[in-house]
This record gives C-alpha cells, sequence and structure tokens, in this order.
C-alpha cells in the first residue's frame, strides 16, 4: 500500500529528477492533499468575521477565500513533494499496482466536469480526466487505460461538463467526495469503500464495472472538448484488471494536473480532430456536437472567482 503520505517528506533539500521543474498552467491543485504531506506545520489560519441576524434567523462565518492558484509558498512545498513521491512513484502503466500506491503521468488526456443523476445540471461536484496508453507507447507492450477522479472544488479552469455521470454510478461518485472529504481533514488512510473486502461485496453493480463504464463513457461518447498533454502525480484508488476486450484502467486520485503542452494545436490540427470525431460518429462535420442533453451542452463549470 506504500508508505503514509505524511512520512513522505524528508528534511532537508535534496537533488533529483523533480529538481528545476516548472509547475505552471495549472487544471486542478488539492491544497488539501498537499497539506496532508506536512502534518507537523500548523494549519493556515483564516481571520474570520461572524455575523449574527437578530429572530435568530442565522449565523454565518465570512472570511476571504483561499486564493485559486497556488500561491509561490504553495508551488515551493509541491515541488518539494513532487521531488520525493518521484522517487517512489511509479508510472501509471507499471504492473502489480495497488491501491495506495503513488503513480506519474505524462499523457495526453481529456477532462470534463460531471454530477450525479439525482443533482440539478448546474451542481457539477466531480471531475473525472481520461486518457490512454497505446501498447506502442509503454514498456508493457500493452494498452493501458487512466481515470482520474476529484472534486471541482480544485478545478483551477473554466471545463466544459460532461453531463450526469450516469445510471449506477452512486458508488464513484459517494468515492470521490470520500476521499476529498478525508483529504480536508487530514486523513491519509485508504477509505474502507477500497479494502478487499468491501470491493468484494456482492452489489447490482461491482466497483470494477462502475468505473469501467464511466471511463468507456466519458472517453467514447461524451467526447469533452478539453484535451491536452498534462503531467502529474495521483494515488492509485482502483486498479481494474484487463479482460479479452478491455485493456487494465487505472483509477487515481491527482495531487495536481497541469497543462504541459508546449503550444496550442494548430488550426488545422483542430479540424483534423474534428472530423475524426464526425467520421467515428457517422454525422456531418457542420452538425457534429458532444452527446449530451440538450441542457448540458455549451454549458460549462466556472471555478469561484476568489475576489
Amino acid at each position: 500500500m506504500g508508505p503514509p503520505v505524511s512520512c513522505i517528506i524528508a528534511a532537508g533539500p535534496r537533488s533529483g529528477p523533480g529538481v528545476g521543474m516548472r509547475l505552471n498552467n495549472m487544471i486542478y491543485f488539492s491544497r488539501c492533499r498537499l497539506e496532508a504531506f506536512f502534518p507537523d506545520r500548523a494549519p493556515r489560519r483564516i481571520p474570520a468575521m461572524k455575523a449574527t441576524v437578530d429572530l435568530e434567523a442565522a449565523s454565518v462565518e465570512l472570511g476571504p477565500p483561499a486564493p485559486r492558484s497556488p500561491t509561490d509558498a504553495e508551488l515551493h512545498r509541491l515541488s518539494q513533494v513532487r521531488r520525493e513521491i518521484e522517487r517512489r512513484a511509479a508510472h501509471f502503466y507499471a504492473p502489480n499496482l495497488s491501491a495506495g500506491e503513488w503513480i506519474y503521468f505524462d499523457l495526453r488526456m481529456g477532462w470534463s466536469t460531471s454530477h450525479l443523476d439525482d443533482d440539478l445540471p448546474n451542481l457539477d461536484d466531480v471531475l473525472m480526466f481520461f486518457g490512454s496508453k497505446p501498447s506502442e507507447c509503454n514498456r508493457l507492450d500493452v494498452p493501458i487505460d487512466l481515470m482520474l477522479c476529484g472534486s471541482t472544488e480544485h478545478l483551477l479552469q473554466k471545463t466544459a461538463t460532461a453531463g450526469r455521470m450516469g445510471s449506477g454510478t452512486g458508488w464513484l461518485h459517494r468515492l470521490v467526495l470520500k476521499i476529498n472529504s478525508l483529504d480536508e481533514s487530514g486523513d491519509t488512510d485508504i477509505p474502507e469503500e477500497l479494502t478487499r473486502e468491501a470491493l468484494a461485496a456482492p452489489r447490482v453493480n461491482q466497483p470494477e464495472q462502475v468505473a469501467r463504464w464511466v471511463f468507456s463513457v466519458i472517453a467514447r461518447h461524451h467526447a469533452p472538448i478539453h484535451r491536452s498533454r498534462v503531467q502529474g502525480v495521483a494515488r492509485v484508488d482502483l486498479v481494474v484488471p484487463a479482460s479479452e476486450f478491455l485493456p487494465r484502467l487505472v483509477v487515481a486520485t491527482p495531487l495536481y494536473v497541469q497543462d504541459i503542452s508546449r503550444k496550442p494545436l494548430r488550426w488545422i490540427t483542430r479540424l483534423r480532430l474534428h472530423r475524426d470525431l464526425c467520421r467515428r460518429y457517422g454525422r456531418s462535420i457542420w452538425q457534429w456536437k458532444p452527446d449530451l442533453p440538450p441542457r448540458d451542452r455549451d454549458r460549462y463549470y466556472m471555478p469561484p472567482d476568489p475576489r
């Protein structure tokens, strides 16, 4: 399962492959997961202002929210964390991964926000990244799928929605929010839902089936418009073994995800990708749109403005 995250940071600077790393153009950054690496550091207290309304109507605490982008101090701590994780982390396509291990990823991925079926369409609370490593591009010579799941609380950029997660996906939705809650409380243990006993419990929709279904839908059905080469580190939640027809799927929760594309795609490249999607869906190049309900088309998740 790997060492607790609180044990990873060593005292003093150390050289390694992460030294000199540039951290910019962040898409996703989990402050609470970063702070778990520094258990001895006193939590940052934000002065709060308490206002009580007469007639016992309400009691509200107000204070300045955290800045949307990482501060210089947070980037410094994140660089420390990455240097140490890189000494222990495996590539996401490494064999014999298990829950709790840290992985490093660098590949082209797409991403979108989503919500549970029962939620209103404007309450996207889950962010999902998806990508695949073709067999000729990894050391195992087999294709590998990667799905990163996190809370939209840590999303830093305007992102198009993928709509509802789909029927029977409540287990994955609850897991994402449970992990985020544990991170906020500083608990670095693996959630009970990911223990061998819990995963083996009989149910209508098995966790492995749910994860595979969600990946397939977001990768092949919704076709998010956000796609780029991204890089980051994440902790493994679940590994779905390969089947006769489908590759292995690694499900993980990221610490951060950053866009490392050197420059935007040329318009001719974007056109080629769009034509490829049209051909795959059997639709006219002028009529193709992501296969979403009308209420979700052209809808975006906007991170809250801290100002």
